[in-house]
């Protein structure tokens, strides 16, 4: 452990139990790990699909202050500083980021300030992207902060198969829907969920529309439980959203 780093926040995040909903573990880690690294700002980005976009990376978490239009930037793989980490599977580094190679990948190149960027590994493969900046009281990272980011990463990438493994189990309707699919091993259907998050979605929502023409409700009433699935999104995107500008 690095001299002057809190060795009790690394423990804590080894020993991380991803509790409570998706989305406060996720803040929680990224809130730990700029503890540990003394970071002003600590965000995570996963993989997204969507049919029209194609993949990209999402704003999942943040741990410190962000512009609002972050949480609607959605780079592609090998776009920006954090699609080119995901692409390559590399961290980077850089001790100010105005007067590196990233310069131009920069959402704004023109702050200086150090950062750091990880892939997120799940089933062997990078799911998403770690992303650190703004050293407390230094002005810049090292190489051995960078392998303490690493951990970081690695760590973050098991929790949130945890996270989705226990939620697969706690779920019957899931169990059922991906079995019918084909899908029996929980843990290959995580993974799967990690990189193709778009086909398992498919097939909860093909499951969940056979089931309910199953037990007699008419395609009417399948809309209007749609359109209540859109109205509980809704809902939880805004308090998500409120959560965050407290922050």
């Amino acid at each position: 452990m690095l001299p002057g780093h809190d060795r009790s926040k690394l423990r804590e995040l080894v020993a991380f139990d991803p509790c409570g909903t998706f989305d406060e573990s996720l803040y929680r880690l990224t809130a730990l790990i700029g503890e540990m690294l003394a970071a002003r700002r600590v965000s995570l980005m996963l993989r997204d699909v969507s049919r029209r976009e194609g993949t990209r990376l999402k704003l999942a978490a943040l741990a410190g202050q962000l512009p609002e239009a972050a949480w609607k930037d959605e780079p592609g793989i090998g776009e920006g500083i954090a699609g080119r980490v995901m692409a390559s599977g590399c961290p980077a580094r850089s001790d100010d980021i105005a007067r590196s190679e990233w310069r131009e990948l920069a959402r704004r190149p023109e702050a200086s300030a150090s950062f750091m960027a990880c892939p997120v590994p799940i089933g062997g493969q990078p799911a998403g992207v770690l992303n650190i900046s703004e050293p407390i009281d230094r002005p810049a990272f090292s190489d051995d902060e960078l392998y303490l980011a690493e951990l970081a990463a690695l760590l973050v990438g098991r929790s949130i198969q945890e996270l989705q493994l226990r939620g697969l189990l706690d779920s019957r309707f899931a169990q059922m829907a991906l079995a019918s699919a084909g899908q029996a091993d929980a843990r290959a259907v995580v993974n799967l969920a990690a990189h193709e998050p778009d086909q398992v979605a498919r097939m909860l929502a093909k499951s969940f529309y056979k089931e309910m023409r199953h037990c007699g409700f008419s395609p009417g009433q399948i809309v209007n439980a749609a359109g209540e699935i859109i109205s509980e999104l809704t809902g939880s995107l805004n308090r998500h959203k409120k959560r965050m500008e407290r922050v």
